[in-house]
């Protein structure tokens, strides 16, 4: 039976998915296939989207690669249904994926605020507003 061009694209964005999360979790294509059973060349079709994982295997690699089956299916769209992934580098997923593992919520604000392009605040002094000319409501 010949695969429809939407069920072509649904293994091409699960593939793309599984390649993402395996890099983010510092697996290469040979530990992953030897985790679940198959060969490199075998994990690098089913990132190419060639050939279509079976549903045991793919449970076996969202647990090797230590993410959720709905991140897997990211992006593929059945109908009006449709789970986003953004398109981000891989540092940024890096990033993503370290975060929540820092301990400190401070450093984690610190951090955001960085990524943010906010300096952190220091400790400024308040002024007080007061209307010129107004010694009543100087202090």
């Amino acid at each position: 039976m010949r695969r429809s061009q939407a069920d072509k694209d649904a293994d091409a964005a699960l593939g793309t998915n599984i390649c993402r999360f395996r890099e983010i979790s510092g697996i290469s294509q040979k530990e992953l296939g030897d985790a679940i059973g198959v060969t490199f060349q075998q994990v690098r079709k089913y990132e190419s989207g060639k050939d279509r994982i079976s549903s045991r295997k793919l449970v076996e690699t969202a647990r090797t690669i230590g993410c959720d089956l709905n991140s897997l299916y990211a992006g593929i769209g059945i109908d009006d249904a449709t789970l986003a992934f953004l398109d981000h580098s891989r540092a940024a997923l890096k990033l993503a994926a370290n975060f929540d593992g820092i301990a400190s919520s401070e450093e984690r604000a610190a951090i955001a605020l960085l990524l943010a392009g906010s300096p952190p605040k220091k400790n400024k002094p308040q002024f007080r507003r007061w209307a010129i000319g107004t010694p009543a409501a100087r202090p």
